[in-house]
C-alpha cells in the first residue's frame, strides 16, 4: 500500500497511509482498493463512495462536474445529487452541538468556489444556481410528502363515521396517527388561547414539546388552515365546511404569477353569475309548467262540457250547428294558440303575462260554453237549440237537414216563431217515417264517440254487404275487420268475423291474400286467446264448404296465423285440421294449400311427439297424384321438417335415411322383376320424387356437416375476417328455404364455416367427425348401390341420378370430391379377371362399367368442376370407357347415357367431339366403329355448325373406312342428319352416301347393312324430304323386298320382312302420289305380303288391308270418285285395327307420329 501513489488531490501522503482511515472504509471500498492495486489506481467509484462517506460533499460535487464536461458520469454521484432528500437536514441536526467554525474547517455554506474555479467573475452566480436548485427540489418533495399525506388522511377520514337512516353514529375508536394528532392539538391549543385558559394552554403546550403551535405549517398536512374548534362542532350537523380566503406565502421564489390570480377571481365571478341566471331560468321552467298543465285541465274540461251540453233529441244536424260547432272550435283553437304561446314565453321573462292572456280567454271560453248549456236546457225537448254568431237561438227540426244562405239566416234568426209551430211547418214539407232505420242511425252520428261509431258499424254492416257487387265486396274487408277487433261484443264479434269468411263466395287468391292480411292484423291486435276464441271457430266451420276455394281460404288461413297462436293449439287443433283435409279433400288446389299451411306449421311446433306424424303427412304429400302438391311439398314442407330434424339431431339418421332406404327398396323391388340386365322395370314417379326429396335435403345436409365439426369453436375467431365465399360455387337452390345463406343464417356464418371445413378436410390427415362420417361411409356407398340398380333404361331415372351427385359434389367442395367421392367410383369401376373378354361379360350380365355408375360418374362428379384439370379428368375417362367397352364388345348403353347427359350442356360439345374424333382415328375397328354410333347422339344434341365442321367430315371419313363394320355404323348418324339438318349442300351429300350403300353391289349381300339401313329409312322416311323419299327410298324398298322373297337362310329372310313390314307401315301416313303406288308401293307391299305368309302370318292381314287402301285409292283415282277418307290419319286407324288383336304389337302405335 505505501508504494501506491495519492491520487486524491485533497488528502496528502500521510492520510493515505493511515490505517484508521482504512479501517473505517466500506466493504466495496475495500475490494475496489484490492482491485485496484494490481491496476496501480484506485477506481473513481472507490474514490466517490469515499468522498459521500467522509461528507466531503463539495468536493463530491466539483468532482462530478468534472466528470460529466468529459464525458464520463457516475451512476452513484448522479443519484446523489439528483436526490434532494440529500440536503435536507432534520431540526435535531440544528440542535446538537457541532464545531465552531473556522476558517480552516469548510463547510458547504462557507466554501469559496473561486479558490477551485478558473472563471472568478461567475463563482457567485453559479453558487446562487445552486442553491435555488436545492430550494426548488426541497420544496417540490415537501409538496408531494404533503399532498400524499392529505390524501391518505382524507380517504381514512371516511371510515370514521357510518350514516345511517339519517342518524349519524361515531365508528369505533381507533389510533390515532401523528398527523391528526398534531392537527387535533393545534385546534385545542388556539381554542385554549381564544377562551383565556392561558395556564392551561401553557401547560398543554408543554407536555408537547414537540409541535411548535405557533405555524400551522408545522402539522405537514397539504390544505388550508381549518375554522376554530367551536365552528366545527356549530356545524358538525351540517358537515360543511365554509369557504374560508386563504393565501399561499412563499420565500424566495414566485411560483404562482398575479395574472393567474386575475383570472381565477374573474372565473369565479363569471361562475356565480351563469349559476344565479340558471336558477331564475329554472323557477321560470317550473312556472310555465304549473301554468300550462292548469291550460290542459281547462281544456279538457272544455271538451267535456261541449260533448255532455250537445244533446240531440231526435234529429240530424243543420249547418247553423256546425256554424256554432265551429265556433267552440274556433274558442278551442284560441286557447291551444295561447297554451302554445306560452309555451313560447317560458324562454323569456315576461311569462306572466302570456299566462294572464290564456286565462281570460279560457275563462270567457268556459263562460260561453256555460250560458250556452243553459240555452240548450230551456228549450224544447223536440227541438235542437243552438248559438249562433250572434249569439242569438236557432232551432232546427228533428226530421229534415238544411243548408240555408247567410241571408236566410239572418232573416230566420229575425222571427219570432215558437218552436212548436216551426217544428209544424217543417213537418209539412218533409213526411219521412218515424221508423226508418236509417234516419234513426244518422240522427245519432252527431256528438258519437269511438264505442258508438262501432256499435253503429256493426249494426250497418250487415244490410250493406248483401247490396254491394260481388265484383267489390273486398272493399269492404278493412271496415269489416277494424270493427271486428274493436266492438266490445263478442256476438256482435262473431258474425262480423262469419260475414267476413262468406263476403266473397268463390275468392281468387288475390283476395283470398286480402282476407289472410286482414287476419293477421286481426291476430296481432287482439292476441292469441281472441284468436282461438272468435277466428278458429270460423275457420272450422268453412272446413268442408262446397267450394274449393272456401277450403283453400281455410288451408292458407293455418299457416297465416300459425306464428300467432300457441305451440299446443298448433301441435293440436291446426295440425288435425290439415290433417284431415290432407286426407279427405278431393282438390289437388285444396291439398297444395294444405301442404303448403304444414310446412309452415312444422316451423313453430316444438312438441316433438309430432315429428313422427310429421314425416307421415311429408311421405303422403310426396306420392300425392297431383305434381303441384309434390313440388310444394319439395320446396316447402320438405326444408321446414328438415330444420327441425336438424334441431332433433335426426336429419342424418331418420329424414335423409328414409329417403334413400325407399330408394333401395324400389330397386330391389325391380331387381326381382328383372328379365335382363338393362331393361329394369322401376317405378318411375316414385323413383324420381324420392330423388328429388333427397336432391332438396343436400344442402341441409352439408350445412349439418360443416356446423359440427371440430373446428366450429373457432366460427367466432374467423367471422369477420374470412374472405366471402362465392356463392356461385354452390348449384342454384331450387327454392328460397333450400338456399344455403338461408339455411345456415347470413353470408358471413357460411363463409366462416365453408373456409374452417376446407381448410379442416383439406390437411393430409385430419380428425373426422360423426356426421362426415355417416356422409362418407354410411349415405355415398347406398347411393351408390342404388346406382348399380337403377338400370338405364329410363333417361329420366339416369338423369335424376346424375343430378344428384352433380349438386352432392359442388355443394361438399371439390376437396371433398377428390379424397372422399371420386375414389369410391375408381374402386367401383374397376374391372376383374372375369371380365377380360367377350365371354367374361357375357357370364356377368351386368358390370359397373355397363351400368348407371358411368354417366353418373361423367356427368355428376368429373362435370361438377371446370377447371382445366377436371376436364382432363373427364376426357381421359371418357376415352378409356370408350375403348374398354369396344375392346370388349360391351353394351354401349352406359357410354350412350353418359353421351346424352352431357351434350345437353353446350360446354361440353367440344370436349365430345374431341373424344369422338380421337376414336376416329383409333387403330382399333371396334373402337371406331363405337365412335360412329355415338355420333349419332351429337348430331341430335349440337348445333348445325359444328355438324357441318365437326361431324359429318368425321362421318365421311368413317364412311370410307376400309372395315365394314365401321362403315355400317355410319348409317344411323346420317339418318339422324337427314332428321335434324336442313342444310341443302349437307343433306344431298348425305343422299350420295345413301344410294352408295343401296347401289353398290358390295353391299347387296351385307345382312348388317341392309337390316341397317331399312331400320334408319323406316326411321327418317316420314321426316325426310319427299324428292329424297319419291326417288331413294321407295324403289329401293320395293328392290329389297323383292330380294328378300328369294333369300334362302330363314333368320335373314324373317329379319329382313320385319324391317320392311315397319318401314311399309310408317311410310303408309305419307302423301304418296298415284304413280309411285302403282310403280313401287303395291309392288313392294305385295312381295313383303309373301314374306309375312311364311314367316309371321299374323301381320300378313295387315299388309293386306295396307294393299287394299292403296288398290282402292288408285281406281278411285281412275275413275274420279276419290273415297270419302283416304287421309294419312285414317290409314293408320285402318292399320291399327287390322294389328289390335295380333301378339307382336311392340313399337307399332309410334310409327305414325309425324315429326312435328
Amino acid at each position: 500500500m505505501a508504494d501506491v501513489p495519492n491520487t486524491n488531490p485533497f488528502l496528502d501522503d500521510e492520510d493515505v497511509e493511515k490505517p484508521g482511515i482504512t479501517a473505517t472504509g466500506e466493504n466495496d471500498i475495500e475490494s475496489q482498493a484490492a482491485k485496484t492495486s494490481d491496476h496501480h489506481e484506485l477506481s473513481l467509484d472507490a474514490l466517490a463512495a469515499s468522498l459521500l462517506k467522509e461528507n466531503f460533499v463539495l468536493t463530491a460535487l466539483e468532482f462530478h462536474t468534472e466528470l460529466l464536461e468529459t464525458g464520463r458520469e457516475i451512476p452513484r454521484l448522479r443519484d446523489y445529487f439528483s436526490n434532494p432528500g440529500n440536503f435536507e437536514r432534520t431540526k435535531d441536526e440544528f440542535g446538537t452541538a457541532s464545531l465552531h467554525r473556522t476558517s480552516s474547517i469548510q463547510t458547504f455554506d462557507s466554501l469559496d468556489f473561486a479558490r477551485y474555479s478558473d472563471d472568478g467573475g461567475g463563482q457567485v452566480d453559479e453558487r446562487v444556481a445552486v442553491l435555488e436548485f436545492e430550494l426548488r427540489k426541497a420544496q417540490e418533495t415537501i409538496k408531494s410528502l404533503r399532498a400524499s399525506l392529505t390524501q391518505e388522511a382524507e380517504n381514512e377520514l371516511g371510515s370514521t363515521e357510518q350514516v345511517n337512516e339519517g342518524v349519524v353514529t361515531l365508528g369505533q375508536e381507533e389510533a390515532i396517527k401523528p398527523m391528526d394528532k398534531k392537527a387535533i392539538n393545534f385546534l385545542i391549543n388556539e381554542y385554549l388561547l381564544l377562551q383565556n385558559y392561558k395556564l392551561t394552554a401553557v401547560t398543554f403546550s408543554e407536555e408537547n414539546e414537540d409541535q411548535d403551535f405557533e405555524d400551522w405549517d408545522d402539522v405537514g398536512l397539504n390544505m388550508a388552515r381549518p375554522p376554530s374548534l367551536l365552528h366545527l362542532y356549530k356545524d358538525y350537523g351540517n358537515h360543511a365546511t365554509p369557504v374560508m380566503s386563504t393565501e399561499d406565502f412563499h420565500c424566495q421564489v414566485e411560483l404562482e404569477r398575479e395574472e393567474d390570480q386575475k383570472v381565477w377571481e374573474e372565473w369565479t365571478d363569471l361562475k356565480s353569475q351563469l349559476e344565479s341566471k340558471v336558477a331564475d331560468l329554472e323557477n321560470q321552467i317550473d312556472v310555465c309548467k304549473k301554468e300550462n298543465q292548469s291550460l290542459k285541465s281547462q281544456i279538457t274540461e272544455l271538451y267535456d262540457q261541449r260533448s255532455e251540453n250537445q244533446v240531440i233529441y231526435s234529429s240530424a244536424p243543420s249547418k247553423k250547428h256546425s256554424i256554432s260547432t265551429n265556433q267552440d272550435n274556433d274558442c278551442t283553437l284560441g286557447v291551444d294558440n295561447s297554451v302554445n304561446n306560452c309555451n313560447e314565453e317560458c324562454d323569456r321573462t315576461d311569462v306572466t303575462d302570456s299566462v294572464k292572456d290564456s286565462d281570460s280567454k279560457a275563462k270567457s271560453v268556459i263562460n260561453g260554453d256555460q250560458s250556452r248549456d243553459r240555452d240548450i236546457s230551456e228549450g224544447s225537448s223536440e227541438s235542437v237549440v243552438v248559438l249562433d254568431r250572434n249569439g242569438s237561438l236557432d232551432e232546427r227540426s228533428p226530421t229534415m237537414t238544411i243548408s240555408p244562405t247567410s241571408e236566410s239566416t239572418e232573416d230566420t234568426s229575425k222571427r219570432h216563431l215558437t218552436p212548436t209551430f216551426r217544428k209544424s211547418l217543417l213537418d209539412v214539407c218533409f213526411h219521412v217515417s218515424k221508423d226508418n232505420r236509417i234516419v234513426h242511425e244518422v240522427s245519432q252520428i252527431i256528438g258519437a264517440d269511438r264505442d258508438h261509431i262501432i256499435t253503429m258499424l256493426a249494426r250497418c254492416l250487415p244490410h250493406i254487404v248483401p247490396n254491394v257487387l260481388l265484383a267489390k265486396r273486398e272493399e269492404l274487408i278493412p271496415l269489416i275487420l277494424c270493427t271486428a277487433m274493436l266492438h266490445p261484443d263478442s256476438k256482435e264479434r262473431d258474425k262480423l268475423l262469419n260475414i267476413l269468411f262468406n263476403l266473397i263466395k268463390k275468392p281468387d287468391e288475390e283476395q283470398r291474400q286480402m282476407i289472410m292480411t286482414g287476419c293477421v292484423a286481426f291476430a296481432q291486435h287482439t292476441g292469441s286467446a281472441r284468436l282461438m276464441e272468435e277466428l278458429l271457430p270460423q275457420c272450422w266451420e268453412q272446413i268442408n264448404h262446397k267450394y274449393p276455394e272456401r277450403r283453400i281460404l281455410v288451408a292458407e288461413a293455418c299457416g297465416a296465423l300459425a306464428s300467432y297462436l300457441p305451440t299446443e293449439i298448433l301441435s293440436s287443433l291446426i295440425l288435425s285440421m290439415l290433417q284431415q283435409m290432407m286426407v279427405d279433400d278431393k282438390e289437388a288446389e285444396v291439398r297444395e294449400a294444405v301442404v303448403r299451411s304444414l310446412g309452415i306449421l312444422f316451423g313453430f311446433i316444438s312438441d316433438t311427439d309430432k315429428y313422427t306424424q310429421g314425416c307421415e303427412l311429408l311421405w303422403t304429400s310426396l306420392k300425392d297424384p297431383s305434381e303441384r302438391v309434390v313440388m310444394t311439398a319439395l320446396h316447402v314442407f320438405l326444408p321446414s321438417l328438415a330444420v327441425w330434424a336438424d334441431e332433433l339431431d335426426k336429419l342424418q339418421h331418420s329424414l335423409i335415411h328414409s329417403v334413400v332406404r325407399d330408394l333401395e327398396e324400389l330397386c330391389a323391388l325391380a331387381a326381382q322383376k328383372a328379365s335382363n340386365s338393362t331393361h329394369i322395370p322401376l317405378n318411375e314417379s316414385r323413383f324420381m320424387n324420392s330423388m328429388a326429396a333427397l336432391q332438396e335435403l343436400i344442402s341441409f345436409l352439408y350445412v349439418s356437416v360443416i356446423k359440427t365439426g371440430p373446428y366450429s369453436d373457432r366460427v367466432g375467431e374467423v367471422l369477420h375476417n374470412v374472405v366471402d365465399v362465392d356463392i356461385s360455387r354452390f348449384p342454384k337452390p331450387s327454392s328460397i328455404l333450400s338456399d344455403l345463406k338461408v339455411v345456415c343464417g347470413d353470408k358471413d356464418q357460411l363463409s366462416a364455416l365453408v373456409h374452417l371445413f376446407e381448410n379442416h378436410i383439406g390437411k393430409e390427415w385430419f380428425e373426422p367427425w360423426d356426421s362426415f362420417n355417416w356422409v362418407v361411409n354410411n349415405l355415398i356407398p347406398r347411393l351408390l348401390e342404388v346406382v348399380l340398380g337403377a338400370g338405364l333404361a329410363l333417361p329420366k331415372i339416369v338423369n335424376s341420378l346424375c343430378r344428384c351427385f352433380f349438386l352432392l359434389s359442388r355443394t361438399f367442395g371439390k376437396v371433398f370430391v377428390e379424397k372422399r367421392l371420386r375414389p369410391k367410383f375408381i374402386e367401383l369401376m374397376v374391372l376383374t379377371d372375369e371380365h377380360t373378354d367377350h365371354r367374361g361379360y357375357a357370364a356377368a350380365k351386368q358390370t359397373s362399367v355397363t351400368t348407371c355408375v358411368v354417366p353418373v360418374y361423367a356427368a355428376g362428379v368429373l362435370s361438377a368442376f371446370n377447371s382445366e384439370e377436371d376436364r382432363q379428368q373427364l376426357s381421359q375417362f371418357l376415352q378409356e370407357i370408350l375403348c374398354t367397352l369396344s375392346m370388349y364388345q360391351a353394351p354401349l348403353d352406359s357410354l350412350k347415357a353418359a353421351f346424352t347427359e352431357l351434350s345437353s350442356t353446350h360446354s361440353n360439345h367440344e370436349l365430345l367431339l374431341t373424344v369422338l374424333w380421337d376414336a376416329v382415328v383409333h387403330t382399333s375397328p371396334q373402337v371406331r366403329a363405337t365412335s360412329a354410333r355415338l355420333f349419332e347422339l351429337m348430331v341430335k344434341g349440337v348445333g348445325e355448325n359444328l355438324i357441318s365442321t365437326r361431324v359429318f367430315p368425321a362421318l365421311v371419313t368413317l364412311g370410307t373406312d376400309p372395315e365394314i363394320i365401321v362403315r355400317t355404323a355410319t348409317i344411323p348418324a346420317l339418318g339422324a342428319i337427314i332428321e335434324n339438318v336442313s342444310l341443302v349442300d349437307m343433306l344431298d351429300r348425305v343422299y350420295m352416301q345413301f344410294v352408295t350403300f343401296m347401289d353398290d353391289p358390295m353391299y347387296r349381300d351385307e345382312h348388317e347393312v341392309n337390316i341397317e339401313l331399312i331400320r334408319t329409312l323406316a326411321r327418317v322416311g316420314p321426316n325426310a324430304e319427299p324428292r329424297f323419299r319419291d326417288d331413294l327410298i321407295l324403289p329401293r324398298l320395293a328392290f329389297v323386298a323383292l330380294n328378300n322373297n328369294h333369300q334362302q337362310n330363314e333368320r335373314k329372310r324373317t329379319e329382313v320382312a320385319l324391317q320392311l313390314f315397319e318401314a311399309y307401315s310408317a311410310l303408309s301416313c305419307c302423301f304418296i302420289n298415284d304413280q309411285l303406288v302403282q310403280e313401287a308401293m303395291l309392288p313392294g307391299l305385295r312381295c313383303l305380303k309373301q314374306d309375312m305368309a311364311a314367316v309371321a302370318p299374323e301381320r300378313e292381314e295387315v299388309v293386306s288391308s295396307i294393299i287394299k287402301d292403296y288398290e282402292a285409292k288408285v281406281e278411285g283415282s281412275r275413275s274420279g270418285n276419290l273415297p270419302s277418307s283416304h287421309g294419312p290419319e285414317d290409314v293408320k286407324s285402318r292399320v291399327m285395327n287390322r294389328i289390335k288383336d295380333t301378339t307382336s304389337k311392340a313399337n307399332i302405335s309410334n310409327i305414325f307420329t309425324r315429326k312435328k
